[in-house]
């Protein structure tokens, strides 16, 4: 099986496990919309964003280098890994405390800086004990993906979406709107469960624990992690400030309808991300070793995957949006709709970013990759600001839109000058007709009505598939060939 077939592989793996977290997050999304209205849910996601920036800082970015490690130990020895794994658990099991207890003291501060006055400090005390559960399960992971157990990966994610659908549900049902931390808490709860009968299943097969690593054998693995942390803490500073600017110049019920259209597109296409983490980047790094041509060859594959996978269903997303925000959420999220056509339009940039950004970590560039990711963070919160001072509500996923824009511009222009990447012609040709679609298809709902949206929409993506037609028919060959 040839590299692109097994990359479609373990993405449909990957994809599988998304499509029934899909299913679901829409009996999770329509109950949690029921009880908890758009306040509520405005609620949920500034405090989970909240608790997931405090977990991504103290991480001090080991979510990436962590894995390379495991993946670098695991060519050594069991008893290596072991070692890399059982340190990374001791020292952030150990700042997980301490986060608590900081999150515990500083609640009331905290509160008001989030836009909430301090009608939040009671619910960041109780989500504050998600970053326990967050940090173990993240290093768990970390065990999992380094040692490329993907079908394991994909297994557990359809266990962690059952369980935390079944403990969110019953927490909103007894205690409506009080439930909003008991969630964040679920959340965290369930998917460190699943990690850990995952990284034990995988740690049976080690040698007994060996010791711990000295400090100076941690540093090159804390000193990659911290590469990638600036972008983390850039990209969760600014989605909280955005959503607090929204708060105040708009009020909760748009919080609400901003993280529906957001959070919406960004669960949809968690089955890219995955695949990007646990297979693209680790063979990247290999291919990067091999040189430049090796490089370009692997990205433009990734790229055209990306695309291939994800294209389809961003169609069907845009043309029928005012259906996915009824069935996944109410009509009482209708007014999220503008949002929702400008951030799909951006996921398609974000899909063929992604790709070339790992170039620059595979390469350990850091200061490059710390420029373009300041670039990125630095025009959205530009442009969200101008947007929020505008009044005008759907500015706000105009502004999401062409921040990507920016984004993509500045990466692409960095691989070609100082890595000699090139993107295939036929990669760009793909983009080129993908953006080509979804502008028709926003013209057409921009001038014509809902039916004849659904119409129009429908016939561009027939047309599309069929042009596709033989990259699709390599997908299904790679997915149900036997090994």
């Amino acid at each position: 099986m040839s590299d692109k077939e097994t990359s479609y592989r373990n993405t449909a793996l990957l994809g599988a496990s998304s499509v029934a977290n899909i299913l679901l997050s829409i009996v999770r999304n329509k109950v949690f919309a029921f009880y908890l209205g758009p306040t509520g849910i405005g609620q949920f996601g500034i405090l989970n964003d909240f608790i997931g920036s405090v977990h991504s800082v103290g991480l001090l970015g080991v979510a990436s280098s962590g894995v390379q490690a495991i993946s670098k130990a695991s060519t050594e020895s069991g008893a290596e890994v072991r070692r890399v794994y059982a340190t990374l658990m001791r020292v952030f099991s150990t700042i997980a405390i301490v986060l608590v207890a900081a999150v515990l003291a500083l609640a009331e501060p905290i509160s008001r800086s989030l836009g909430g006055g301090t009608s939040y400090a009671l619910y960041l005390r109780i989500a504050a004990f998600a970053l326990l559960f967050k940090f173990r399960s993240t290093i768990q992971g970390v065990l999992v993906t380094g040692m490329k157990r993907v079908a394991l990966i994909a297994r557990g994610a359809i266990y962690q979406g059952f369980l935390t659908t079944a403990l969110g549900i019953a927490l909103v049902v007894i205690l409506r709107g009080s439930a909003v931390p008991f969630i964040i808490l679920s959340l965290a709860f369930g998917a460190w469960v699943i990690t850990l009968v995952q990284s034990r299943r995988v740690a049976a097969d080690l040698p007994p624990r060996s010791g711990w690593l000295s400090v100076a054998q941690m540093s090159p693995l804390f000193a990659l992690g911290l590469s990638s942390l600036w972008a983390t803490i850039l990209e969760n500073v600014v989605n909280l400030i955005n959503k607090s600017w929204i708060t105040r110049y708009f009020d909760r019920d748009h919080l609400g309808y901003y993280q529906a259209a957001v959070g919406f597109t960004s669960a949809y296409i968690g089955f890219i991300t995955s695949a990007i983490i646990t297979n693209y980047y680790p063979n990247l790094v290999t291919k990067v070793q091999e040189g430049r041509e090796a490089t370009n060859d692997y990205v433009n594959q990734q790229l055209g995957i990306s695309m291939a996978l994800i294209m389809p269903l961003l169609f069907v997303m845009l043309t029928f949006s005012n259906v996915f925000l009824l069935v996944l959420f109410s009509s009482d999220f209708l007014a999220a709709h503008p949002l929702l056509s400008y951030t799909v339009a951006g996921t398609l940039i974000q899909v063929v970013a992604w790709p070339i950004a790992f170039v620059f970590l595979a390469h350990r560039a850091t200061k490059t990759y710390i420029l373009t990711e300041s670039i990125g963070n630095g025009s959205m919160l530009i442009l969200c600001y101008l947007a929020v001072r505008s009044g005008h509500f759907p500015f706000i996923g105009l502004a999401y839109l062409l921040h990507y824009v920016i984004y993509l511009t500045v990466i692409t222009f960095l691989f070609y000058r100082r890595f000699g990447g090139v993107v295939s012609r036929e990669n760009i040709a793909l983009f080129v007709t993908n953006a080509a679609v979804i502008g028709a298809i926003l013209v057409a709902k921009a001038f014509l009505s809902q039916e004849l949206v659904y119409v129009a929409g429908s016939a561009l993506i027939a047309a599309y598939l069929y042009r596709s037609r033989k990259e699709y028919s390599l997908l299904m060959r790679a997915v149900f060939r036997p090994r």
